[in-house]
């Protein structure tokens, strides 16, 4: 009875968070929001499209990502780098969640939420320099007929002594890794 008490509770966080954003986006008042933010996008040269899955996001994890699905672009580092903040953090219906769940001990929930925004931060510092550091997983499109394309990076960029050394230096951490669990305790018990 416990667990589908639990279930319930989530998936009714997940309905409201989702009625909420309905509202707000039907309302127009998601819209003022996002115009609050349009001079920091615009600042960080990042398209005005984002605002409102990001906010969407920043409420509500499943909702904010659908958002950001939709969007119609050509910068996909943008995007992927969005979606990892919003996956590292989870959003408030998911904070909101766990305060539910740990209401009756004596957890902080503020340092729960601190750790929450410190994982979507890391993860959408490192998605952004995967990207930019390994050409290879940079998705973004150029179009064909425009004036950048001898501009595109040959395939030869994508073999560069520093990405080698770098993938050289992830085989060898996890080779050792793996072979020396036991030795180091890194196993589970």
């Amino acid at each position: 009875m416990n667990s589908v008490n639990t279930i319930v509770m989530i998936g009714g966080f997940v309905i409201l968070f989702s009625v909420i954003i309905s509202i707000l986006n039907n309302s127009g008042l998601l819209d003022v929001i996002c115009k609050m933010f349009y001079p920091i996008f615009n600042m960080l040269n990042i398209d005005i499209d984002f605002i409102k899955p990001a906010i969407s996001g920043l409420v509500e994890l499943t909702n904010g990502l659908n958002s950001l699905s939709c969007i119609n672009t050509k910068s996909f580092s943008t995007l992927i780098t969005f979606a990892s903040f919003i996956l590292g953090f989870g959003g408030i219906s998911i904070c909101l969640q766990v305060l539910s769940i740990i209401s009756k001990s004596d957890i902080s929930i503020s340092a729960y939420i601190t750790g929450k925004l410190l994982q979507g931060t890391i993860a959408a510092i490192l998605t952004y320099a995967i990207i930019h550091i390994f050409p290879i997983f940079n998705l973004d499109l150029v179009p064909i007929f425009s004036g950048n394309v001898n501009k595109l990076p040959a395939f030869t960029a994508y073999i560069n002594p520093y990405n080698i050394v770098i993938l050289l230096l992830i085989i060898s951490t996890t080779t050792f890794i793996l072979f020396n669990r036991k030795k180091y305790k890194l196993y589970n018990r």
